[in-house]
């Protein structure tokens, strides 16, 4: 098992299923996913708008669905992203996450990716990858911890 953040992303992006046509106005969490996983996404918090969505439908509705409405309003009855997207959605919030791990979380934004990741983490036992997000999700808490401990 490799825990290696570069790894795990690459893995997890080779995962992720072409997004499929949506209707004008739908947004495709598959296709947010696969952007976001397709260059490696350049820097942690750039275009935080998606991302901020991601987190939201993992906290708020407790789950990914395949497609929204726009402006990211949940459909009911619409089918639940595969477990390729969110194993995706997490890589993409663990990113995110890293600046927790650093200490350089000056707005909040890292420490609510990770939350959002590990509620990702915890609420999908189907994940591929599983065992390896929530090892990197839990280094990057525990760094958090210390970098915060070590401010006081």
């Amino acid at each position: 098992m490799s825990t290696e953040p570069a790894e795990i992303i690459a893995k997890i992006a080779a995962l992720q299923p072409a997004a499929a046509a949506t209707a004008e106005g739908q947004i495709s969490s598959a296709a947010v996913v696969g952007a976001k996983l397709g260059g490696g996404i350049a820097a942690p918090g750039e275009q935080r708008d998606q991302i901020n969505e991601l987190c939201r439908q993992i906290d708020v509705f407790k789950r990914l669905q395949a497609d929204y409405s726009a402006g990211w309003k949940p459909e009911k009855e619409a089918p639940l992203a595969a477990p390729e997207v969110v194993a995706g959605a997490t890589c993409v919030l663990l990113i995110n996450a890293e600046p927790a791990a650093t200490g350089s979380d000056a707005d909040g934004w890292a420490l609510k990716c990770l939350n959002s990741a590990l509620k990702a983490i915890e609420q999908n036992e189907q994940l591929p990858l599983r065992a390896e997000l929530s090892e990197w999700a839990q280094g990057l808490f525990a760094a958090a911890l210390a970098k915060s401990g070590s401010t006081q």
